[in-house]
């Protein structure tokens, strides 16, 4: 069964949408702001925080790839990705501003400088799933804190099925473009969300120069997948056992405007 928000809910949603888009534009005139709706969950979704970002789909997309800064952090070496990747007519050859491979990436992190040169240079940070649990450690709180700019994580190729796991196929270095960038896309495309341990969960929903019921179809999105089982397992997180308590929706640097709050 799909997801709608009450009849009271949704005339909430829009007013509150309503105020807080005509707010930034009085106070920051067509500067374009991100909006998040902000849940409060009955319980955690997580018993320890989470720094792995799942993509939500919703069908009112957030960006294009092309309209993205994108840095792909790889294993060591970057040569075997980097070719495929950037070669002439490769579905990913004007994809990426940079690929970096994660020894030159250590090194960058020991200065401060060059590590906040490098959050202000990208809008998005992908990373190569085999390394990305090493990353919280090099890029630190900059990054990591309130999920200011998380990498998320790609696959280089598609898994196959038959495979045998062995340190010799370890070895075997693979790289589908397509594969690649179609998971780009759908990054790019979609919001995400991180489980955290305590009881809030922060999801973009779209920007001030949205149409409201767009706005309002992706907070149907988001919820539709929070709650149904039909998502699990990267979705479908808050059972009978834990609702949504409240929503509100925000930019960075607004008040809260509530748009549904559990009777």
């Amino acid at each position: 069964m799909s997801f709608s928000l009450p009849k009271t809910a949704e005339q909430d949603t829009k007013k509150a949408l309503k105020s807080l888009i005509s707010h930034e534009l009085k106070e920051k005139g067509d500067v374009r702001q991100v909006i998040y709706l902000i849940i409060n969950t009955e319980k955690p979704l997580a018993k320890q925080n989470d720094h792995v970002a799942r993509i939500i789909p919703i069908p009112h997309r957030m960006s294009r790839v092309e309209e993205n800064s994108i840095l792909l952090l790889t294993k060591d070496p970057s040569t075997p990705y980097r070719d495929p990747l950037t070669c002439k007519k490769s579905p990913t050859e004007d994809l990426f501003k940079d690929i970096m491979p994660l020894k030159k990436l250590k090194i960058i992190s020991r200065s401060n400088k060059s590590l906040k040169k490098l959050f202000h240079e990208y809008d998005i940070i992908v990373a190569d799933h085999r390394i990305h649990h090493l990353l919280p450690s090099v890029l630190g709180e900059m990054f990591y804190k309130g999920h200011k700019k998380l990498p998320y994580m790609v696959q280089m190729a598609k898994p196959d099925p038959n495979a045998i796991k062995s340190k010799k196929q370890d070895r075997v270095e693979t790289c589908d473009a397509q594969y690649v960038r179609d998971q780009l896309r759908s990054i790019v495309k979609n919001t995400s969300f991180v489980p955290n341990k305590d009881s809030t969960i922060s999801v973009k929903i779209g920007y001030t120069d949205f149409e409201i019921e767009k706005l309002i179809g992706n907070i149907v999105s988001v919820c539709e997948f929070l709650k149904n089982p039909k998502f699990q397992p990267v979705g479908g997180l808050l059972k009978h056992n834990n609702q949504i308590r409240g929503m509100f929706v925000k930019t960075n640097d607004s008040m809260s405007l509530p748009i549904y709050s559990k009777k």
